[in-house]
């Protein structure tokens, strides 16, 4: 099983070089990106970096010297928005509706500037009769909705709203923003009817929560706005805005706070802010949330939850800096501010500024020392520096401050597992494996780290394979729980079989070296020499960091695996190749929640 902490870092270096390539492109790019076709090659690369303020750049560059370019249009207005230059797309996307009535983001840039601009009847007209068929339904009913109470027709607004309460996959979207448009009137019966429609017998969300609380608040009902938070907190115990609400709403001297949504602009902002969020979700939908929680920025530049988002999905693109930039602009005295304080430290570290993402996890311990996620970020931050120790005790930390461990808390005492193997404290790491299992017995990671410990340590080989399959029945397209799979088939005389497997695996992952190696040592155990000798050289050519790695392989390709295994056989007991070099780590930052997709 191949290491997944190294892969990390290799892409974080790979990424820091094309980085620097591209600083010496655009360095140059007067004379290189002089036509049309430089400063679209300037552009696709910047793109491919994720590099969006160069992309819009370029893209517009490009467009100026081909200026009737609609492909060249759609590029310059989605990565100026990307950018969060929104106002310097509105021009450029006039052009591309002008050529293309239906041009889906074109159409919902020009729409979302009529609302920032209170021009409700401009945007209601080009709802109306220009991008009817633009945008998918939610959208459209979204901004039809708020459009329409902008306007001042709030039943027209309500009937928007509710032309989607019919569509189980849209419904909730529907339900919530008629009850934030009810909020907004004088009926107060009213909305607090279509908050409970919209709750329905669930538990609320955190968002919903917060906005029912604040009008319930208004209203005068902070014992029933308390209630609330309280059974959102339920699904959400740590949610540093619900804590927030509900300390103001028992203080009983808290100024009572504003709706969460009181005007048309901000209406669409939560909607945009909403839809960013779902996009966020998907596979591939990273580009469109980003456009998305742009706008609703654009129309609310206040909001602090679209802020954080903006930051989440500038880290999932491993946008290191620009995230640490982004979070560090929501204030102190914001409830958003620790979550945002932890995703900086976070994006600070994975650019190897330690000392000072250490220093700000420092600083709000100091100020709030009970708050779990505090710790369980510095254990974070320093097992990614290969920091084991200290990230043993950061974990340990973090466990002291749970009451009772749940279900949630799997990947906490997995990370923690990981650190005692690295350490070597292999019983105290097996207890946490196992009780991370305990909770998520079907987890492919936590199945796979334990499963392979074991075949590293000889024992327990046929329960170790019978966890490894589990993990490939959970994740069948991951190529190191794959390679695990063929390993402990081949540790087990299943030559054939981990031929098989191997194979998979190999395709799946084609160039890591580890995999190409295990792959070799297979081939030859059927006999296949001269493919063996292939798959050795094909490692050795992907450059392995373990020097013994590559040791062992030239002496492979050299003598054959059989005199190695003779070799090692006869020498003095040494290490294996160690689970800390084959083993997928857990994603960070590690989370106390449920929902992850290995059940």
């Amino acid at each position: 099983m191949t290491s997944a902490e190294f892969k990390p870092r290799r892409a974080v270096r790979a990424l820091a070089t094309l980085t620097a390539a591209a600083a010496l492109m655009m360095a140059s790019a007067p004379a290189q990106a002089d036509s049309a076709t430089g400063s679209f090659l300037a552009a696709q690369h910047a793109t491919n970096l994720n590099d969006y303020e160069f992309a819009a750049t370029y893209y517009t560059r490009a467009l100026a010297r081909d200026s009737g370019n609609v492909d060249l249009m759609e590029q310059a207005v989605i990565y100026k928005v990307a950018a969060g230059r929104v106002r310097e797309a509105v021009p450029i996307a006039r052009q591309l509706v002008s050529k293309n009535p239906e041009h889906r983001i074109g159409q919902l840039v020009l729409v979302a500037d009529n609302l920032r601009k209170s021009e409700y009847e401009k945007a209601a007209a080009r709802l109306e009769n220009f991008a009817s068929e633009s945008f998918n339904v939610i959208t459209s009913q979204l901004l039809k909705g708020w459009t329409e109470q902008g306007r001042g027709d709030a039943e027209a607004a309500q009937e928007a709203f509710d032309e989607l309460s019919g569509q189980n996959l849209f419904g909730y979207f529907g339900r919530y923003h008629a009850a934030l448009l009810a909020a907004t009137g004088d009926d107060v019966e009213a909305a607090d009817k279509a908050f409970k429609t919209a709750i329905g017998d669930d538990t609320p969300s955190v968002r919903m929560a917060e906005a029912y609380g604040r009008f319930l608040e208004r209203a005068g009902r902070s014992d029933e706005a308390a209630e609330i938070y309280g059974e959102a907190m339920a699904a959400a115990p740590n949610d540093p805005v619900l804590k927030a609400a509900l300390d103001r709403a028992t203080s009983g001297k808290a100024k009572k706070p504003a709706l969460l949504v009181s005007n048309a602009q901000e209406g669409v902002a939560e909607a945009m802010f909403g839809l960013a969020g779902a996009f966020a979700r998907e596979d591939g939908g990273v580009r469109l949330s980003l456009v998305y929680v742009q706008l609703a920025l654009a129309l609310n530049p206040e909001m602090e939850a679209a802020r954080l988002l903006l930051g989440n999905v500038m880290e999932a693109q491993q946008r290191w800096e620009a995230a640490a930039e982004t979070y560090a602009v929501i204030p102190e005295d914001s409830p958003y501010y620790r979550t945002a304080q932890i995703g900086r430290a976070d994006a600070l570290g994975r650019i190897d500024q330690i000392d000072e993402a250490l220093a700000t996890l420092t600083e709000l311990e100091e100020t709030f020392p009970e708050e779990v996620n505090l710790p369980i970020a510095r254990g974070d931050l320093l097992r990614r520096a290969e920091r084991y120790e200290e990230a043993g005790v950061a974990y340990d930390r973090a466990i002291e401050l749970i009451d009772e461990p749940e279900p949630r808390h799997w990947s906490l005492f997995y990370a923690r597992g990981v650190t005692r193997e690295r350490t070597g404290d292999w019983d105290n790491a097996e207890a946490d494996l196992k009780k991370a299992l305990e909770f998520r017995p079907n987890q492919a990671h936590v199945l796979n780290y334990l499963g392979y410990s074991w075949i590293e340590q000889g024992k327990n080989l046929e329960e170790a394979r019978g966890m490894i399959e589990r993990a490939v029945e959970v994740r069948p397209d991951d190529g190191y729980i794959t390679d695990s799979l063929g390993w402990v088939q081949y540790r087990l005389g299943d030559f054939e079989e981990a031929v098989k497997t191997m194979e998979r695996a190999v395709e799946l992952n084609p160039t890591d070296p580890v995999i190409n190696d295990h792959y070799g040592d297979t081939l030859w155990s059927v006999g296949r020499r001269l493919e063996a000798r292939f798959q050795w050289k094909r490692a050795l050519s992907f450059k392995p960091d373990d020097e013994e790695l590559k040791d062992r392989i030239r002496a492979k390709l050299a003598d054959g695996l059989d005199v190695v295994l003779e070799a090692e056989k006869n020498a003095l007991p040494v290490e294996a190749e160690g689970v800390a070099d084959r083993v997928e780590e857990p994603d960070t930052p590690v989370k106390t929640e449920d929902g992850d997709k290995d059940g």
